[in-house]
């Protein structure tokens, strides 16, 4: 198990503490794009720790959505996200964390709107080295493909190798569903696990039963944890 941890979850106020915390753990750093981030910048802070940035969080979608009624949002979302797989293949990070949208779509045929995107953005990592998996968000925070099995339905027919399905625990258990069940159940099908407790709680101090979990997981996945 490859374990990991996003920036905004890790201790320390600025990327060199955090990544050397992280290096003393053994651990590597999910890291936030928050669309001011530059790759000259992190390189330079990270030729003085062991600790790999082995995936980045287009972190603006929690604002600016690929599915947003205003056009201009829409360009923003699209841009920021290629931006984050730009930026991930600049730094050696082998994968983007992105979503579909927060709430709901604003656009007509957001479905068909979803796979030409996706398409795009699987093209662009192909070209850079670069894996992009889409998190499904669960019914609390979207009414457009909450689920595993929906987001990854929609993966399927984006068609490529470079388009894939990441969970998060909690979003999976707040949608009514067993975490450790679906994990299993589409395990090779996932690239990266949030091991999140409910409450956006570490693992073991909220509801969901992270032993079931673990032992799904195990030696089969790269994870990371919040």
């Amino acid at each position: 198990m490859d374990l990991g941890c996003v920036e905004f979850a890790t201790p320390g106020k600025t990327l060199e503490e955090k990544l050397r915390i992280l290096e003393f753990h053994g651990m590597w750093l999910e890291l936030a794009n928050d669309g001011k981030r530059r790759a000259e910048d992190i390189i330079k802070i990270q030729r003085s720790f062991k600790t790999p940035i082995k995936s980045v969080q287009a972190y603006r979608q929690h604002e600016i959505s690929i599915l947003s009624a205003d056009a201009g949002e829409r360009e923003a979302a699209i841009r920021h996200v290629e931006e984050s797989i730009e930026l991930a293949s600049a730094i050696e990070a082998q994968n983007v964390v992105a979503v579909i949208t927060y709430g709901a779509p604003g656009i007509d045929n957001p479905r068909k709107a979803c796979v030409e995107l996706l398409r795009c953005f699987g093209k662009l990592g192909e070209d850079l080295g670069v894996t992009v998996s889409i998190e499904p968000l669960g019914r609390a925070r979207t009414s457009f493909l909450p689920s595993a099995y929906d987001v990854l339905q929609l993966i399927r027919e984006v068609e490529s190798e470079h388009v894939r399905l990441m969970v998060d625990t909690m979003h999976i258990y707040l949608n009514g569903q067993d975490p450790a069940k679906i994990i299993d159940e589409l395990v090779t099908e996932i690239s990266e696990v949030q091991l999140r407790d409910t409450d956006s709680k570490p693992p073991g101090r909220g509801k969901i039963d992270f032993g079931r979990v673990l032992k799904v997981i195990h030696g089969s996945l790269v994870v990371w944890c919040v």
